[in-house]
C-alpha cells in the first residue's frame, strides 16, 4: 500500500506514538496510518477511533490465556449473543470456501462446517489465536492477519479461491471510515464470490440498547445491483445474504 502521509519520517513517527499504547501494538501499520490521514495526523482523535471500531474487542479476559475457545466466543462482545448452529444452517450453502472478512474470532466456531475457511482479521492476537485453534482441531482454515483497507490483498484472496462465499459480519460502520468503502469493496469481491453475507448491529455492543440505524443507504445499494435472498434478524444483529448474479 503506498503511504499516506507524505513525509515518511513523520508517518514513522506518528504511527509509533499511536502504538505506544498498548492495545494499538495489535493492528497492522496500514490500519493505523490510513486512520491517522482521515484524522488529519491527530494522534488522540486516531486512538479514538481505532478503539471504538478495533480494539474494543480486545479485553483483558480474552487474551490472558485462561478461557477455552467456547468461553472466548461467549465473551467476545460481537460474537457472544450468536447462536452460530442457527446461523450457520441458514447461510451456509453449498460453495466450496469460506472468506470471513473482518472475522474476531468466528474461527473458533468453524470446527464442524466442513469447510475450507479463510478469515482475515487486524487484531493480530486473534489472527494467531484462529490458527492455533485450526491447528489443534484439524480444521482447514487459516486466518490473515491483514487490513481490510488493503483492496488489493483482499481481492487476490477472494480471487485465489473456488467459489467463495464472503461473510461481511459487523464490519461495515468501521470500513465506512472512508465513505462508500463499503461499496467499493462490494463490487470489488462480486465478480469472484458466489454470495456475500454480511451484518450489521441492531443494538450497541456494550450498552445493547437498541438504536434506529437502518443503513437505508446499504440497502438500496446491494437492491440496486444484486438480488437478496435472504434478509432476517438474529438476535443483536440483521443478516442479508446477496446473491452476486446482476440484475
Amino acid at each position: 500500500m503506498p503511504s499516506l502521509i507524505e513525509n515518511p519520517l513523520t508517518e514513522s513517527l506518528l504511527i509509533e506514538e499511536v502504538k505506544q499504547k498498548k492495545e494499538f501494538r495489535e493492528l497492522p501499520d496500514s490500519l493505523i496510518e490510513k486512520v491517522l490521514l482521515l484524522n488529519k495526523n491527530d494522534v488522540k482523535k486516531t486512538r479514538a477511533v481505532l478503539r471504538k471500531y478495533f480494539t474494543v474487542f480486545i479485553t483483558n479476559k480474552l487474551v490472558g490465556g485462561k478461557l477455552s475457545y467456547g468461553e472466548i466466543l461467549k465473551k467476545h462482545l460481537s460474537t457472544q449473543e450468536r447462536d452460530y448452529g442457527s446461523l450457520y444452517k441458514r447461510i451456509l450453502g453449498d460453495e466450496d470456501c469460506i472468506i470471513d472478512l473482518g472475522a474476531g474470532v468466528n474461527g473458533l466456531s468453524v470446527g464442524r462446517i466442513r469447510k475450507k475457511y479463510i478469515a482475515v482479521e487486524a487484531i493480530k492476537y486473534y489472527a494467531d489465536l484462529m490458527n492455533k485453534f485450526f491447528s489443534e482441531n484439524s480444521v482447514n482454515g487459516a486466518a490473515v492477519w491483514g487490513d481490510l483497507f488493503d483492496l488489493d490483498k483482499i481481492i487476490k484472496i477472494v480471487k485465489s479461491e473456488k467459489r467463495p462465499a464472503v461473510w461481511m459480519f459487523n464490519i461495515i460502520d468501521a470500513l465506512e471510515l472512508e465513505k462508500g468503502f463499503s461499496k467499493k469493496m462490494i463490487l470489488a469481491i462480486s465478480s469472484y464470490a458466489e454470495k456475500i453475507v454480511l451484518s450489521f448491529p441492531t443494538r450497541s455492543l456494550k450498552k445493547k440498547r437498541k438504536f434506529s440505524a437502518s443503513r437505508q443507504w446499504l440497502l438500496d445499494f446491494i437492491r440496486d445491483n444484486f438480488e437478496v435472498s435472504d434478509n432476517f434478524a438474529s438476535d443483536s444483529e440483521r443478516f442479508l445474504v446477496i446473491k452476486l448474479n446482476k440484475k
